[in-house]
């Protein structure tokens, strides 16, 4: 298996799931650690603070990364922030149970030597709750790891990137790229902190006074690991990024593979033909990118005519692409003073599939065929399709038909679910080579229900300004690959594990875009 392909991409990633998790969790300790000394001093506390501190377990992770994006927008901050939140517990708790336990007679002991309070604290409790501490420590960031992969949805980077991006392509290559490196940093970090955790136990014993050495040393060099050195690189890192931000563009896209294309290439476009250094970005839906661009944290990324219709703009009736595109271009720039430039040639649709031998079985050549059918078969989309109103719920007004149990799900997800029988119908779009190598039958749209799916970059209101040699870079595609063209470049994309951006660049010299 081609497992460490890309292996500078992999060591890129792992170093920002590092950066993310470690200030996380560095961050959790400074706040955690004192919340459980002020609760085991005064218990009346205890069931708020914790009771505060479990809400956020209990909230699911991708929620209260979703919850937090209009507060703090996208990006490292938020995710530090969601990790801080679900990291708290396992601290508080234990920091609370171990100075909580301590026998009574040693801090009696303690106070008839004439140690004050604080002594006691740094002296006595802290060093004889220290494992304690250290099992919450270590529950709290095997679980910050895992839960981080998910902040790549809100543009962050990290494992998750790969993650999702061998979900939405169906490559496990992909998956297990980001999934294996991810769960050996959690074994790594589990280990160093159980070493930590028992060098600590001696302390128990207060007669080897050299322990307390070794315990300062090794909480010194675990804190400049844990916190101040990723706070260091990172804050080097965002200076870096506030010097170059003034030659940067900032590329978002969405989190399937058509869109990563596209993101590659403006890319290599602007690299190619311009001084401007670029950054590509990924995210996890309409909205969340959209309120990106609109917050100045990304400059451009491409989007569908028919979801800025829907999904930003809240149309409903149908149009043909010229229309649809100058309804589109016009309130984005009212309501939102963004621009839409112009197209490219292709229309990225909905399209509703089946096995042909299931479609021939049941007499199905369009949607209006579903109706005699109504709550016989089985749904699977992708989630948004399932909400939107150019999904689902407006199929169901026009057609008037309806499934059992619909199924929202990643897009990579849902065509192995119609390709391994877990579904009678799926929703995909009409660019994916998959459609044609599986040999997927498209149900006909036969009342044009979707509205036209054309793909042009969205541009914030001082790009121009910025970046005006970009423009021409950009305007290359215009009015250029077709569907067909489109439908290759996604398979090569979606059967790939390497680099997308060589795909993609091999793809643009052999249309002749760049030399």
């Amino acid at each position: 298996m081609n497992f460490f392909n890309q292996y500078s991409d992999v060591m890129i990633a792992l170093w920002e799931h590092l950066e993310i998790t470690s200030l996380a969790i560095g961050a959790s300790i400074l706040f955690g650690i004192p919340l459980g000394i002020l609760i085991s001093k005064k218990k009346s506390l205890a069931k708020s603070v914790l009771g505060i501190a479990g809400v956020f377990q209990t909230v699911p992770s991708l929620a209260l990364f979703g919850l937090i994006i209009p507060l703090l927008g996208i990006g490292i901050i938020p995710s530090i922030a969601v990790l801080f939140l679900y990291g708290l517990l396992p601290i508080i708790t234990n920091t609370f149970i171990g100075i909580s336990e301590i026998d009574e007679n040693l801090l009696e002991a303690a106070k008839g030597m004439g140690m004050s309070k604080m002594q006691r604290l740094f002296k006595v409790e802290l060093p004889l709750s220290i494992p304690t501490i250290m099992g919450g420590i270590k529950i709290s960031s095997v679980t910050c790891i895992g839960t981080a992969t998910i902040a790549a949805l809100i543009g962050a980077g990290g494992l998750g990137t790969f993650i999702f991006r061998g979900i939405a392509s169906g490559n496990n290559t992909l998956i297990l790229k980001g999934a294996i490196p991810s769960a050996l940093l959690a074994i790594f970090v589990s280990f160093i902190l159980g070493l930590i955790e028992r060098a600590l136990k001696p302390l128990q014993s207060s007669h080897n006074i050299d322990v307390v050495h070794k315990f300062k040393k090794i909480i010194i060099a675990f804190g400049i690991s844990l916190f101040i050195l990723p706070l260091l690189f990172s804050g080097l890192k965002q200076y870096d990024n506030l010097k170059a931000k003034k030659n940067t563009i900032i590329i978002g896209h969405k989190n399937y593979t058509e869109q990563r294309v596209l993101g590659q290439m403006y890319s290599i476009l602007i690299e190619e033909y311009t001084d401007y250094n670029t950054k590509v970005l990924e995210f996890g839906g309409t909205q969340i990118i959209f309120q990106a661009l609109t917050n100045h944290e990304i400059d451009i990324y491409p989007e569908y005519t028919g979801s800025a219709y829907s999904a930003i703009l809240n149309k409903t009736e149908v149009f043909d692409s010229e229309t649809t595109y100058n309804i589109v271009a016009k309130d984005l720039k009212e309501l939102y003073d963004v621009e839409m430039l112009n197209t490219l040639k292709f229309n990225n649709t909905y399209v509703f599939l089946a096995k042909p031998e299931f479609a021939k079985k049941y007499g199905i050549e369009k949607l209006s065929d579903l109706k005699k059918y109504k709550d016989n078969f089985s749904l699977a989309a992708p989630y948004e399709f399932l909400d939107r109103k150019d999904g689902l719920p407006g199929i169901k007004l026009e057609y008037g038909i309806s499934f059992k149990d619909p199924k929202g799900m990643d897009l990579g997800l849902v065509l192995k679910a119609l390709e391994s029988d877990k579904t009678d119908i799926g929703i995909g779009y009409g660019t994916d080579g998959r459609i044609k190598k599986e040999g997927f039958k498209i149900i006909e749209d036969d009342k044009n229900f979707f509205p036209p799916y054309n793909i042009a970059p969205i541009i914030n209101n001082n790009f121009k300004g910025r970046f005006p040699e970009a423009m021409d870079a950009i305007k290359l595609l215009v009015g250029k690959i077709s569907n067909e063209k489109m439908q290759e470049l996604n398979l090569k994309a979606t059967e790939s594990d390497g680099d997308l951006g060589i795909i993609v660049e091999k793809f643009l010299k052999e249309e002749g875009f760049i030399k």
